[in-house]
């Protein structure tokens, strides 16, 4: 009993991180058509400044991740500016390859900066743990689903009750008549971009205390977060979610119990599966083509 306890719990702690990243993908994807390749370096740059923040300039790890997260929509706004503004009325293939660009010279940034020796990242509740149902249980695991839980219902209201939120759907159903209806899909872009790369930064920071960070920390995250994506039907906010439980699950759970070995390409398995049966995902919708 308390080994499921155990996996369940990692399992939905990974999950829910996942859902953060999985949801920069689609926020961006929503607002611009657009695949961004350097999600990942965003992962790991988002850890990384919350390192420096914390370790450099001595701030409280909270005080740290905040300002991380400041910095990174910052730097999702510049990448916009650079990869995606210069060629947004290009073919999205040209845009998909600019994004792939910067992900390289991130991670050449960062590798330049940090050096490839692993660092970890300071918790705000530090090694704590506790027991539940009799497994010790680390208390950084059910921050990331608190913190992660808080962020989701945000984004859903985000995109549900506010008026940005409308514009967005408004720009993903329809670039050229919501220009044409007033509405500044320029603007819309940039913020897209900016919460795009905090959210991939927020799932860094909640992981990066449990892992230790290298050049390479985010690249995983990313190609779980688009399994998720995919298995949930990708454009879906609660498809996106659901399926990075479901990653979670078939990692930590299913993994943890009967397949070790072959524990981190069971999503991808699954996610191949999938688009063999049901191209759409679990909870998109089925789209002609003539």
């Amino acid at each position: 009993m308390s080994t499921f306890v155990a996996l369940s719990v990692s399992a939905l702690a990974y999950g829910a991180a996942l859902a953060l990243a999985a949801l920069g993908f689609l926020v961006l994807y929503k607002a611009t058509g657009v695949v961004n390749f350097a999600h990942g370096d965003l992962i790991t740059l988002g850890g990384y400044l919350a390192l420096w923040f914390i370790t450099a300039l001595h701030l409280a790890p909270v005080a740290g991740y905040l300002v991380a997260l400041a910095v990174m929509f910052g730097a999702g706004v510049l990448l916009e500016r650079v990869a995606f503004a210069p060629l947004r009325r290009r073919p999205h293939l040209t845009v998909l390859i600019a994004t792939l660009a910067a992900a390289l010279v991130l991670r050449a940034a960062i590798s330049l900066w940090q050096g490839s020796t692993p660092r970890k990242l300071p918790s705000p509740v530090g090694d704590e743990v506790v027991t539940i149902l009799g497994a010790p249980i680390a208390v950084q695991r059910l921050v990331i689903i608190g913190v992660a839980a808080v962020c989701l219902t945000g984004i859903v209201l985000l995109f549900t009750r506010t008026g940005f939120g409308r514009q967005l759907r408004a720009v993903s159903s329809d670039r050229m008549a919501a220009e044409l209806h007033g509405i500044n899909t320029t603007r819309v872009s940039v913020v897209a971009w900016g919460l795009s790369a905090a959210l991939a930064a927020l799932a860094g920071i909640l992981i990066a205390p449990l892992s230790a960070l290298d050049v390479n920390f985010g690249f995983t995250m990313m190609l779980a977060a688009f399994a998720a994506a995919v298995l949930g039907g990708f454009g879906s906010l609660w498809g996106a979610t659901l399926g990075a439980v479901l990653v979670g699950v078939l990692q930590h759970l299913v993994g943890g119990y009967v397949l070790q070995d072959f524990a981190v390409v069971l999503p991808f398995l699954a996610m191949l599966l999938l688009l063999a049966l049901r191209p759409q995902g679990l909870f998109g919708k089925a789209v002609s083509r003539l």
